[in-house]
């Protein structure tokens, strides 16, 4: 058979350029003994999806595998070369547009660069609300690949959130649409999302974007403690306050990284002087050399000496948006800070966001010097936050320094980011891997939060969840029957599937209540009143899902008599989306989001054009808590702090549409939700439809 006539080379400098991606195992042994990756065969650059069905083709009739690759900024060796393999790299789909400006989405190709587009929308007035620090060395088709997260996704969500549709190239049934304006089964997009190019090739996305903020908040913060730190950030999460960002450094992160002592007060001369002088000392090179020997080879000493050293933390909280709904929400929000943080001013928020995408090019002086230097990053529900962050800190200290920062926060919780330096051998680097799924799946948290999965986490994400790992393998069967999407990785064989550990469920400071997972809409008010419009189950389509984020939600259940468990920690990047699987085959519980308690304001109006005003409310900043249509009256609801704030605001916008006078409902004559007797799934389809298409 001829090769398709797509661009390809089989030099090696064009397949040394594809045959790693940034895995610091691989960087290591790089470095250390100076041996390359495995080498593809060759390099294939499609143009589009007709092109890369033609490859897919030609190397399912040769059984030749296939190992996409987008920019190689993935860290857990998802795109990896493969001896014998060919690879297929997306960069030349790179066109942008178009720009739906009424219905506020995007058309993008896979290959494009993901800074490339945040500056393409900003040239426009819009923006992604996507920024992970690797923005301007990974690419669309990447995010989609792994599940990523940005690090403003506590307001905008993670990447699948954004996507509202995309076409799937694949060898069994070529190229298919899926979500938005597809014929492809809509669950087929939390599937494919996540997959790590197992399952297909992305070659095009549509996403939702935002207006361009016009107004920006950054503070930082001391606490005490990580205890006090994470109580805070939950009740400024379950806030309904919606930052931006928060982010918290443990003790040691702050003491090496971060500032607590506002500029002006005493400690920061003599501190800056003394770090120029280890500076001018660290760069003799025959120090240089040998700087982290010594340190790296005593790890547990050194983490006694910095938990000695370090004293409270540093937490940073960021709003963005439209500035009347920034001010209110930053002065709700410093009251609930107040009760247990020191404000710092503006200071160290600023100079995090100046920096915040330096970490991807942070880690190589490490492997420089003698050592190893890696990230781990984990979800987790509040209630198990702090535990889990102590029992990967006591697992790693023996072999590796190791410090972390909690950001990527949601009302259920949030991300730990635990960054660890060893010594540079394989062996070791191993055994720290190990010892720290370990911890986290005994934790009861998620193997990954944003990274993907790769080669390795796929015995853990395995282990994670457990025999739902079927409805992967299902799908697989089917849209590449011979296997030949990058073999290997994701998850483990069939045969190699251990029972998932024993889990708690949540508690009520997550947010989140649980019941049968055929419970009806009643019922679930009866256990709590749902967090609006948060009715959704995994198997709903998902427009019918929040407008702005993903609620979470998790599933338990016994599968062939194993326990399996989706959802272990929020906005899990674990591989796929494997919940609508779980649903059908042995749910037992789901445990879903709950309306916080607080203020609340709800009112009304009567309105000529009462879906032009919903669907103005749910473009902006505002995130009502409660939007629905009832007899002519379109009602607006908000709950916490800034309730009330936000209402007004929310009046005046409106107003601007239609001068009508507005009514304010107390809240206790009302809920905050559609009656019971409202049909949740059409509730949802309704809300959506609003969102992203001007209703008929």
């Amino acid at each position: 058979m001829q090769l398709p006539a797509v661009r390809n080379s089989d030099a090696l400098v064009e397949r040394l350029a594809v045959s790693r991606d940034l895995w610091p195992a691989g960087t290591l042994a790089l470095w250390t003994r100076r041996e390359d990756g495995p080498l593809p065969d060759r390099v294939f650059w499609p143009r589009d999806a007709g092109e890369v069905e033609a490859v897919l083709l030609a190397a399912d009739h040769l059984g030749i595998p296939v190992v996409t690759w987008g920019a190689g900024s993935g860290v857990c060796g998802a795109a990896r070369g493969r001896s014998g393999a060919w690879v297929l790299d997306t960069r030349a789909m790179a066109r942008i547009g178009p720009l739906d400006e009424v219905h506020q989405t995007v058309t993008v190709e896979a290959g494009v660069n993901g800074q490339q587009l945040e500056d393409w929308l900003q040239a426009r007035g819009f923006t992604l609300g996507h920024s992970p620090s690797s923005i301007a060395c990974s690419t669309v088709g990447g995010w989609a690949a792994a599940r990523s997260a940005g690090q403003f996704s506590s307001k905008y969500g993670v990447f699948e959130d954004m996507v509202l549709g995309l076409t799937l190239v694949s060898v069994g049934g070529g190229p298919r649409r899926i979500g938005e304006g597809g014929d492809a089964p809509a669950e087929w997009l939390g599937y494919v999302l996540g997959s790590e190019g197992t399952l297909g090739v992305v070659t095009e996305l549509t996403l939702r974007v935002w207006r361009r903020p016009e107004a920006r908040w950054l503070r930082g913060f001391r606490v005490a403690d990580v205890g006090t730190a994470v109580d805070l950030m939950r009740r400024l999460l379950q806030a309904e306050l919606h930052p931006a960002a928060v982010r918290l450094y443990d003790p040691v992160d702050t003491r090496i990284g971060g500032r607590t002592t506002p500029k002006g007060k005493g400690g920061d001369r003599s501190a800056s002087l003394v770090r120029r002088w280890l500076k001018r000392v660290d760069a003799l090179p025959a120090v240089h050399r040998r700087t982290l020997a010594l340190p790296l080879a005593l790890p547990g000493l050194v983490n006694r000496l910095l938990d000695g050293m370090a004293s409270g933390c540093l937490l940073v909280v960021g709003f963005e948006g439209e500035a009347r709904v920034v001010e209110a929400a930053a002065a709700a929000a410093l009251p609930l800070l107040a009760a247990g943080a020191e404000d710092l001013g503006p200071e160290p928020g600023e100079r995090w966001y100046a920096s915040r995408h330096a970490v991807s090019y942070k880690l190589m002086p490490v492997f420089e010097r003698g050592g190893f230097a890696d990230t781990m990053e984990v979800g987790v529900r509040w209630s198990e936050l702090e535990a889990t962050w102590s029992a990967v800190r006591r697992a790693l200290a023996p072999h590796a320094v190791v410090m972390a920062h909690m950001s990527h926060l949601y009302p259920e919780g949030g991300s730990i980011y635990f960054s660890f330096a060893g010594a540079g051998d394989a062996e070791t680097y191993r055994t720290v891997w190990d010892l720290a799924m370990r911890a986290v799946l005994d934790a009861g948290a998620t193997t990954t939060h944003h990274h993907g999965v790769g080669e390795l986490k796929a015995a853990a994400a395995t282990e994670e969840v457990g025999p739902a790992v079927e409805g992967w393998r299902a799908l697989r069967a089917v849209l590449d029957p011979h296997g030949i999407l990058n073999p290997g990785r994701l998850y483990l064989p069939s045969d190699q599937v251990p029972a998932a550990p024993a889990f708690r469920g949540p508690t009520s400071t997550d947010g989140l209540t649980r019941v049968p997972a055929g419970s009806t809409f009643e019922e679930r008010c009866a256990a709590g009143e749902p967090s609006w419009p948060t009715l959704e189950l995994p198997g709903l389509p998902r427009w019918q899902r929040e407008p702005w984020q993903q609620p979470w939600t998790e599933l338990e259940g016994v599968v062939d008599g194993v326990a399996c468990r989706l959802g272990r920690g929020p906005r899990s990047a674990a591989g796929p989306d494997l919940r609508p699987w779980l649903f059908m085959h042995g749910a037992s519980h789901v445990s879903v989001p709950t309306a916080p308690p607080g203020p609340r304001a709800l009112g009304r109006v009567r309105i000529e054009a009462p879906w032009r005003a919903a669907q103005l409310l749910l473009r902006n900043d505002l995130r009502p808590g409660a939007l629905f249509v009832r007899d002519g009256h379109l009602y607006v609801g908000f709950r916490g702090p800034a309730a009330e704030a936000f209402l007004a605001i929310a009046a005046s916008w409106v107003g601007a549409l239609e001068r009508v006078p507005w009514e304010v409902v107390p809240a206790a004559a009302g809920p905050l939700a559609p009656c019971a007797d409202d049909d949740p799934a059409a509730v949802h389809a309704t809300t959506q439809h609003v969102f992203q298409r001007a209703r008929p």
